[in-house]
């Protein structure tokens, strides 16, 4: 099997910056290659305990810091793509969960190889998050469609020209397979823009190539933004983008008209 090009980052409760002191509760693995990016964080709450004495440990915040993290991770994994987008989320931690500067490492089989890590580095038992919908009125919608044969659920789809695997949640028929993929957009320009060119590019070659039997296929971005404020002119930039590759967006708030229209379009 060959090696992969990956970075990992340690995961470090921090409580007082000034005082660098630290322990290791998780680390997280970034394989770029392979598009993925995780994070595998301890159970046990004890070292961090062990650091600022029971009474000094806020444990509801620490346990909410960790779900925040995995969530991070999960949610926004589009939006990493080079080790440079790493590096800028390293640098932009502000809680008491730090991430150590990325170093290199082998990367074989990511997920095998962030237990490995999590093993030799951190130890203990591991959490197991509960993975949750972007938006649970679009995934219990899909899940009645697919009961009724009308749609697909967890399709990994190999992007055609450059060969790269998308993974989308939901898809259904109206003559073409459309490929839903919900999307959450960083509030920095420069993230969501480039997020927004990659499924852009993605989505033009699934709807100019014809990739297996079921033919050429639309891309449908379900979005949605980080923060407020400037959030409107960002989400009309990015959609601008996606629109001139015939990638057609639905915001979150227009969520009940795109399940009407589908209720209407998908058959079997």
């Amino acid at each position: 099997m060959t090696a992969k090009k990956g970075y990992y980052s340690l995961i470090q409760f921090c409580p007082d910056a000034s005082r660098l002191e630290s322990v290791n509760l998780g680390v997280a693995l970034f394989c770029p290659d392979a598009r993925f990016i995780a994070a595998k964080i301890s159970k046990s709450n004890k070292r961090a305990a062990k650091l600022v004495g029971r009474a000094g440990l806020d444990r509801p915040s620490l346990s909410s810091a960790k779900r925040a993290l995995e969530r991070r991770f999960e949610v926004d994994r589009d939006s990493f793509n080079s080790l440079e987008d790493l590096q800028r989320f390293v640098d932009t931690r502000s809680n008491v969960l730090k991430l150590t500067a990325p170093r290199p490492v082998k990367v074989f089989d990511p997920a095998e190889d962030l237990d490995n890590l999590f093993v030799e580095l951190v130890g203990g038992i591991a959490r197991h998050p509960t993975s949750q919908p972007m938006f649970p009125e679009l995934d219990s919608f899909f899940q009645r469609l697919q009961q009724q044969g009308r749609a697909k659920l967890n399709w990994d789809v190999t992007v055609p020209v450059v060969g790269r695997p998308l993974h989308v949640p939901y898809a259904y028929r109206n003559g073409v397979w459309n490929l839903v993929k919900p999307q959450r957009f960083s509030s920095q320009e420069s993230q969501a823009v480039g997020a927004a060119m990659r499924l852009a590019l993605e989505g033009d070659l699934l709807h100019n190539h014809e990739t297996d039997d079921d033919g050429k296929k639309n891309l449908i971005v379900v979005s949605t933004f980080d923060g407020n404020g400037s959030a409107s002119q960002l989400q009309g930039r990015v959609e601008r983008v996606l629109e001139e590759y015939h990638v057609k967006t639905v915001p979150a708030s227009e969520i009940d008209s795109f399940l009407a229209e589908v209720e209407q379009e998908a058959h079997s």
